[in-house]
């Protein structure tokens, strides 16, 4: 009897509900280049409740390879892994994922590889190997950009774990001897989940096969899905209790027991393996974006258990000489620190930053538990901080680590002293010695070797050699005189030091608030100062494309063009730069490797009150000064808590353009609009075109719940008839970033659907009988002048879940808000009725909590907002001393410009 031959690979294929992406898996076998006969394919059909059985059935039927379908109830990943696994034939094992794709030539590269590395007769036969494995993008591009891409670009090799600080999770790109496992009875464990069953199997393999050698085929290809929805088990896995009890019991500590128990002692690379997932739970806790925030709080007190244990086991030099990804510093220290009980008191401070203007000194220090007891010094004399805040960096609810910031006068010579311990001072943030030599060191000691022999008198190549590579030299540097960006900096060098630039230019103030739109603080602001203070060389930034360009222009506003030879005069002559916006492109108009640290200072005016936690994106910004509106925001910013910033930046002043919005809600004639002024969702903007405000659209925008719900508000009869008998408009406005979905909303004849672009959004605020919006900071527009306020948060779990910019913060739309809070439709038409039938007027309780809320209801916040900006531009001087004289006025050290004070008194 013949016997059936023995495949080299068995391909087990997990499969449920991935119908949408099954064919072109499917197309991407059928398109290999070798004939696959090495190869057998187990398609486990895991309970799909969708058409993959179908869709695999009739490709099994369509062509001659050797293809197993196994249908059984669901039992998840490991569990249909597990059943492909034990009827796999092969000697070798592999998972690839039915909604990824392999490149043409994938199978070919593996065989060969396999055969010459895996054979039983090598010095050495390999137990793992693991393919390179790339990126397909929802846009259907492949991307090179793994974080462990760099593993590869030596090519296909073998390689010592134990030696070079290599890891490898994925089993869907991984080749595994079938016999091995079978022997040592390694299977996937069902506990380990939602993710991480792949890195348990393979470090358990390799733990108990001993084996440390990996093979990298760097030219198979294997192209991993990102669906950019959040569908998939790795990218939505982080809302899943288990993400924080299972898989950290079951995988990474289980490994951290296993590894701590073998003869050897625990290997560096089962450390770094634990390290590296671990990593990106808490690099997503100080990510902008990450669903970290959506972590179940019920098991997080078990998860900082679990840590605590896991640390124990991980020597602090493998967390401190990390480094197959970048890990944040804010991380490592964490992980370093964060769960030890002995407080973390450092032997030096950093001087972090310099303050030239007010001829002050930052000096920062990182520090756990109780705020050390401090003692400063300059030029011999004691002396206590100008300004100082303290950052808490919180991961799950806990703070693992803190960082303190002080400002002191600048001295020939400032000491430091923490509980008594005088500090050394540093540049940067210090990790400490690791206590082994890692590549990290090595190699940028190497080429710092290399670059001290002269290339040109190094005798490496032939005389032809020698003489092509100089010509060519030559001709890429002719080349690269004559490209367009040289030619234009060579004419900006020039235009930038004529006099009538310098006579047009010199000390502007530059005003902005998008690129693509304004009409928000900074245009308020701009008027303010060319009315106000005419000797201001003001000028104002937009696009000439934009719906207020016409409109500021016929005003008399000095307008720029965004991008122009004309704009990078103006902001390399300008000493202020004010924006009610922080994105990217407007704290960093000019590209600093092609035109250097700018010399303006930055004042962020702000887009409204910022009511939640923003502090992951707006920590990092150089801010001269930040504008605040209400002490609790000011306090939120400038004191201890999540933001890095003090006194020495937060200014308490109100918005410019509250100013204007007090006038017209007085003088208005009438609030005769019931007005539903929604804010946008990270998650319905498409992709940044280039680096300006404007977004590509999604696709089925009018199908998600954001788009339905406002569609049910808008389509209510009972609103509508309210409306009616009371004489009110319905009037609709949604955010500008939804601006392109307009013509989406299904908006019926009696609503009336504003736009940011046609509608000046303080006269739609003034005439506000009853105003409905959701997490908007345009509702403390409302509250501002007592408009009636409702919000409509059907969604808050999601907005909140990390996705959008911010985090829960300091206020509480319950405690603190100025209106009730509904979650349906119903529930808005109710509070509106109650308003109706209460005058139009906003309840006692919530017009008493903003007369608490506001005290810059003045009309002086533009005012302030200057004054404040101005005293960036003073000398050690009187300005200085009269600003710091006025702050201590007001008692609580707090660099405020308090609006309770007279600005002659402050300044």
């Amino acid at each position: 009897m013949h016997e059936t031959p023995r495949p080299l690979v068995s391909a087990v294929v997990p499969t449920y509900n991935v119908a949408e992406y099954l064919p072109a898996f499917l197309q991407s076998i059928d398109a290999q280049t070798s004939d696959l006969s090495a190869i057998e394919f187990i398609v486990v059909i895991d309970g799909s409740p969708d058409d993959s059985a179908r869709i695999v059935k009739d490709w099994a039927a369509s062509n001659a390879l050797d293809v197993r379908v196994i249908e059984q109830e669901n039992q998840g990943l490991s569990g249909a892994r597990n059943t492909g696994l034990a009827a796999a034939r092969g000697e070798w094992v592999t998972f690839p994922d039915p909604d990824d794709e392999i490149d043409p030539r994938y199978f070919e590269e593996v065989e060969k590889f396999l055969r010459l590395h895996g054979a039983a007769d090598v010095p050495r036969p390999l137990n793992l190997a693991a393919a390179h494995q790339l990126r397909l993008l929802p846009s259907g591009e492949i991307v090179d950009n793994h974080p462990q891409r760099t593993r590869f670009r030596l090519g296909s090799r073998i390689v010592d774990m134990s030696v070079e600080p290599i890891i490898q999770l994925s089993v869907n790109s991984s080749f595994i001897r079938i016999d091995l496992l079978r022997s040592t009875g390694i299977t996937f464990d069902h506990q380990v989940r939602p993710t991480f069953e792949d890195g348990h199997l393979t470090a358990r393999y390799l733990l108990e096969t001993g084996s440390h050698d990996i093979g990298l085929m760097a030219s198979a290809k294997y192209r991993y899905r990102l669906r950019g929805d959040g569908s998939s088990l790795v990218e939505g896995g982080f809302t899943k209790p288990e993400k924080y009890t299972n898989q950290v019991e079951f995988g990474y500590l289980d490994l951290l027991r296993r590894g701590a128990a073998q003869p050897e002692g625990m290997p560096r690379w089962l450390e770094n393996l634990v390290l590296y997932d671990l990593h990106w739970y808490f690099k997503g806790e100080q990510s902008v974006h990450s669903t970290t925030a959506g972590a179940p709080k019920h098991v997080l007190g078990r998860f900082h258990e679990l840590m605590e244990e896991i640390l124990g086991l991980i020597s602090r030099d493998a967390v401190r000489s990390f480094d197959l990804t970048g890990m944040e510093y804010a991380v490592r220290h964490a992980l370093m620190y964060g769960y030890d009980p002995e407080a973390l008191r450092h032997e030096w401070v950093r001087l972090s930053d310099v303050d030239e203007s007010r001829q002050q000194v930052k000096l920062s220090y990182w520090f756990t538990g109780e705020l050390p007891v401090e003692r400063f010094s300059v030029d011999g004399t004691d002396v206590l901080p100008l300004h100082e805040t303290v950052r808490d960096y919180s991961f799950f609810d806990r703070v693992l680590v803190r960082e303190r910031h002080v400002w002191l006068p600048r001295g020939r010579r400032v000491a430091a002293w923490l509980d008594g311990d005088r500090k050394v001072f540093t540049r940067w943030n210090q990790n400490g010695n690791p206590d082994t030599l890692t590549p990290a060191m090595l190699n940028p000691a190497i080429v710092a070797l290399r670059r001290r022999v002269n290339s040109r008198f190094t005798p490496v190549d032939d005389l032809k050699q020698h003489a092509r590579a100089r010509a060519g030299k030559a001709y890429r540097n002719l080349r690269a005189k004559l490209t367009k960006r040289n030619i234009e900096d060579e004419t900006l060098e020039w235009m930038v030091r004529a006099p009538k630039t310098r006579r047009l230019y010199e000390h502007a103030w530059v005003f902005m608030d998008r690129d693509t739109d304004a009409n928000d603080n900074a245009e308020h602001l701009y008027r303010w100062v060319r009315k106000n203070r005419p000797e201001v060389n003001a000028w104002f930034v937009l696009r000439k494309d934009s719906p207020d360009h016409e409109r500021l222009e016929r005003e008399g506003f000095r307008l720029v063009e965004p991008g122009t030879m004309q704009w990078k005069m103006l902001l390399l002559h300008a000493d202020h730069f004010a924006s009610s916006h922080a994105d990217h492109y407007v704290t960093d108009p000019l590209d600093r490797r092609r035109y250097g640290r700018h010399h303006f200072k930055f004042t962020f005016l702000q887009h409204g009150v910022i009511n939640y936690d923003m502090s992951r994106w707006l920590s990092w910004k150089a801010f001269d000064r930040f504008v605040t509106t209400t002490r609790p925001e000011y306090e939120a910013i400038a004191g201890h808590g999540p933001y890095s910033f003090s006194s020495h930046e937060v200014v308490l002043t109100g918005l410019p353009r509250h100013d204007a919005l007090q006038r017209k809600r007085e003088t208005a004639a009438e609030q005769d609009l019931i007005v539903i002024m929604p804010t946008w969702r990270q998650w319905l903007l498409g992709d940044r075109v280039g680096t300006s405000n404007d977004r590509q659209k999604i696709a089925d925008f009018g199908a998600t719940e954001y788009a339905q719900q406002y569609a049910a508000l808008l389509a209510s009869p009972e609103l509508e008839r309210l409306a009616r008998e009371h004489g009110k408009q319905i009037a609709f406005m949604p955010h500008p970033n939804i601006k392109q979905y307009l013509g989406e909303f299904r908006v019926p004849a009696h609503v009336r659907l504003f736009s940011y672009a046609d509608e000046n959004v303080q006269d739609v605020v003034a005439r506000a009988a009853a105003f409905v919006t959701d997490y908007s900071s345009l509702g403390f527009e409302a509250a501002f002048v007592d408009a009636p306020l409702t919000y409509f948060q059907f969604d808050s779990d999601r907005f909140f879940d990390g996705t959008h910019v911010g985090r829960r913060g300091y206020f509480d739309y319950e405690r603190d808000g100025f209106g009730p809070v509904t979650a349906d439709v119903a529930g808005v038409v109710r509070s509106i009725e109650s308003i109706a039938a209460d005058g139009w007027v906003s309840p006692p309780e919530y017009r008493a909590r903003t007369a608490a809320t506001f005290h810059t209801r003045d009309g002086r916040s533009c005012e302030r907002v200057f004054e404040a900006m101005r005293t960036l531009d003073v000398i050690e001087g009187s300005g200085t001393a009269a600003l710091s004289e006025a702050v201590a006025e007001t008692g609580d050290g707090t660099a405020e410009l308090d609006p309770a004070v007279p600005l002659d008194q402050q300044l």
